[in-house]
């Protein structure tokens, strides 16, 4: 497209430098700068036009030409050059606008628009030449990988990107030679560093991670979703790039799967104990969302989409406000949004974001309920409650350098910063959140150190099936439950270091009950997240306790084969409790999962504990075919999970459990139960007086002794919180003493009396305290070894 430029105004000092063209020829904005540097983007014909000028027919491309000392603008762009701004008719300087001069231009009168759009609250698009700068910023910033199609689209997120851009000088006409540094912020983690451009962002700007929220395979099977491929991307020499590529086998793939996502943020409002949209509409936001780019590749079409690191909430409440869906943000906005054609979209924001942008400020400050027309009531009720977040500080991951990282990955550095960067989220999260959440830094943190592999990883936070840790039948069961209770509860001392710190613990002699709980359920997030599917509370779990923490857990890890053979030994022995042990507590995830043990919450009545349960049935033979027939359920749901091949044990339903007797399971009987367990194995509390004596049920001696230790620190604990709560009365009686205010003499020998009671049980808890020192098992051939105080010595009476 061309245009003739008047004889007054071509002829007005002929000195140009450049000629900046762009138009539906096809040429793009190109590289001004008065040190003589060469044209980016331009075709042979617009380089000549450049180089030597007005034509004989005095024919230029749309764009605007410049000379040493002035400049002249056809009307196409609107933009800035050498610090003048165009106006209609006439310019800053004070030229005149040459009559007949057209401008009408390729972006459907662009110069009209941005001179005679309003003003208002609502930020538009950066000029053309801006956005251009800010791409060769970033492609000569050393600290920016992203590639030239990245930057291109992230100049379409930001506004103000002139002040973030660094020159050798001052003005437009300086060279760029990258972004300022104090708009640059690198963030270390053990995966590698990023870079993050703090700037400012239009609030309709931005798009949800649709990849944010980790999924288990079973949920993406059962709701038929298909999954896209996703991996960083590299440069052809193999460099990263901060960009992650997201392939999708069509676009009616991506919105089924977008779509998912929805609802599963949705579901996670539940969690939030305010509400964050109408925050956002009152206060604005407050906190800085984090993008990084992904390039999105579906049905033969490749774009770039700012995605939320941290923030794809705040996102979608801005473009809920906003009056956008979440699609518009990854796909476009669909142009019957704008009274265009309805079945398309504007897939790139320099097409419609000022236009609709243009319509928000004509309506801001309006009240809806004075305008007559729908549509026009709809804006303004928009403008009114985008006010607040009608621009927003934001940060965008720019740079990704993996210098020094023991295992680099963009991705999991992406993570690490969305825990970093909420300021409200832990302590706000449901106790089953924060759970997931603590699972992923223990899990981050061991793949940090090296002490679990890429599989291993994967697999814990549900990108990889359970399945991919052990393929062998029943083995892949006590895998993964030993490998869990490695992280969770180890023995190691930098493995309780590590488990420690994650989980914010005391010293090891301070950890309780409260601290078992937590670590059980962060045990059971890691568990659901790699098997898929099950619902294991944490109330039917075998919950080690607090002395279990300290030291960890220990087993032989023996195949399950050799652990099943030792538990259907005919005679009692060491080998063969240890054994049963050990089986039962593989069992616990299949036994919970198949609704049997329930713990001291369930609803038949049986308050016993699940360790107590498992005592009972491990005492007997049909307690091992049922530990046996619990870890075969969970392995065949492991392999439905991960391939839909899973084959269901004969006579029962995928998930469940048989009824068991000493032989092994029963096909033809009921299904296993609660109450089933509790008629089988029952509650000698529930017994009548003298029935039930010796049933496996009966806590043993260990158990008992386990209960008398907590009920010990608990009175103990009282009976001390007793004495310094009567010494503090005292103390306070003490001071008004005076006259007629004083206990009689009576009185002071009756309280006497009591506190000679009280140092007679003290001295009484002292003997029975040294009567409680451990002694060692009768036969061992150790009652003659030790020291002097591992003996009990007579209260009276003299060794003479």
């Amino acid at each position: 497209m061309t245009v003739t430029v008047p004889h007054a105004v071509r002829t007005r000092r002929e000195e140009h430098l450049r000629c900046l063209h762009r138009g539906e020829c096809g040429g793009v904005w190109g590289d001004y700068r008065r040190r003589g540097t060469s044209l980016l983007g331009r075709s042979g014909a617009d380089r000549n036009l450049a180089e030597e000028g007005p034509g004989a027919d005095g024919e230029f491309g749309l764009g605007y030409w410049h000379t040493q000392r002035s400049w002249v603008c056809d009307g196409s762009c609107g933009n800035r050059v050498s610090g003048c701004k165009l106006r209609l008719g006439r310019c800053s300087r004070g030229w005149d606008w040459p009559p007949g001069w057209p401008v009408s231009n390729h972006a459907g009168d662009d110069m009209a628009a941005r001179t005679s759009r309003p003003s208002g609250p609502f930020p538009y698009l950066d000029d053309a030449e801006d956005r251009e700068r800010f791409v060769q910023a970033g492609l000569l910033d050393e600290r920016c990988t992203l590639d030239e199609g990245a930057l291109r689209r992230l100049a379409t997120e930001l506004v103000h990107t002139d002040r973030l851009i660094q020159t050798e000088g001052k003005g437009k006409s300086a060279p760029v030679t990258g972004f300022r540094t104090s708009f640059v912020e690198p963030v270390e983690t053990e995966h590698g560093t990023l870079y993050q451009l703090r700037a400012r962002q239009p609030g309709l700007a931005g798009a949800i991670n649709q990849l944010n929220i980790r999924f288990t395979f079973d949920v993406v099977r059962a709701g038929n979703l298909p999954m896209p491929v996703v991996r960083s991307a590299n440069t052809e020499t193999g460099q990263p790039l901060a960009v992650v590529d997201v392939a999708f086998d069509s676009e009616s793939a991506l919105l089924k799967h977008l779509e998912f996502v929805e609802g599963r943020l949705e579901a996670a409002e539940a969690a939030r104990p305010y509400d964050l949209r109408a925050d956002l509409e009152a206060a604005g936001q407050s906190e800085r969302a984090v993008y990084h780019m992904v390039r999105y590749s579906a049905g033969g079409e490749c774009w770039y989409v700012p995605a939320a690191t941290a923030g794809s909430n705040r996102t979608r409440h801005r473009h809920d406000l906003f009056g956008l869906a979440p699609a518009a943000g990854i796909l476009g906005l669909g142009q019957d949004a704008l009274d265009g054609e309805a079945g398309r979209r504007w897939r790139d924001p320099a097409a419609w974001r000022d236009a609709y942008t243009a319509r928000l400020n004509t309506y801001n400050g309006q009240d809806p309920d004075s305008i007559g027309d729908a549509a026009g009531r709809e804006w303004a009720r928009r403008a009114a409650q985008a006010r607040r977040v009608a621009a927003v500080d934001t940060a965008f991951v720019i740079g990704f350098d993996p210098a020094g990282a023991a295992h680099p990955d963009f991705g999991a550095a992406l993570a690490a910063t969305n825990l970093r960067t909420h300021l409200r989220g832990p302590l706000e999260f449901s106790p089953d959140n924060q759970a997931l959440s603590h699972g992923r830094s223990l899990v981050d943190a061991a793949y940090a150190a090296g002490d679990i592999s890429d599989v291993q990883r994967d697999v814990l936070l549900g990108a990889l099936p359970g399945a991919e840790l052990e393929s062998k039948h029943r083995e892949m069961v006590a895998t993964l439950v030993r490998f869990v209770d490695g992280l969770i509860y180890p023995a190691d001392a930098d493995g309780q270091a590590r488990i420690r710190k994650v989980m914010v613990e005391p010293a090891p002699s301070r950890l309780g009950k409260k601290h078992a709980e937590a670590r059980e359920r962060v045990r059971v997030a890691l568990l659901t997240a790699a098997i898929g599917g099950v619902d294991l509370p944490v109330p039917a779990m075998d919950t080690p306790t607090p002395k279990e923490l300290r030291t960890g857990l220990t087993f032989s890890g023996r195949p399950v084969a050799d652990l099943v053979a030792d538990s259907c030994a005919a005679e009692p022995s060491e080998a063969r409790t240890l054994a049963r042990k050990e089986l039962a507590h593989l069992a616990v995830p299949g036994l919970v999962q198949g609704r049997v043990l329930l713990g001291s919450y369930g609803s038949t009545g049986d308050r016993r504990t699940p360790k107590t349960k498992l005592d009972a049935a491990a005492a007997t033979d049909s307690g091992v075919r049922l530990f046996v027939e619990a870890i075969d359920m969970l392995d065949e749901l492991m392999v439905d999970r991960a391939d839909g091949t899973g084959v269901v044990r004969e006579g029962a339903d995928l998930g469940r459990l048989r009824t068991v007797n000493a032989h092994g399971p029963l096909p033809e009987g009921e299904k296993a139960s609660s109450t089933w367990f509790t008629t089988t194995w029952p509650d000698p509390s529930t017994l009548p007086p003298g029935v039930g004596d010796g049933l496996p049920s009966q806590a043993s001696a260990q158990e008992r002794w386990d209960a008398a230790v907590r009920d010990l620190s608990g009175k103990r604990g009282r009976a001390n919180e007793g004495l310094r709560l009567l010494v503090k009365h005292m103390q306070t009686m003490e001071q008004l003493v005076g006259p007629g205010r004083g206990l009689s003499g009576a009185e002071r020998e009756e309280f006497s009396e009591d506190l000679d009671a009280m140092e007679e049980l003290v001295e009484e808890a002292a003997r029975l305290l040294r009567k409680l020192k451990a002694k060692p098992p009768v036969g061992s051939g150790d009652r003659t070894s030790g020291t002097a105080d591992d003996f009990t010595f007579p209260e009276t009476g003299n060794s003479a």
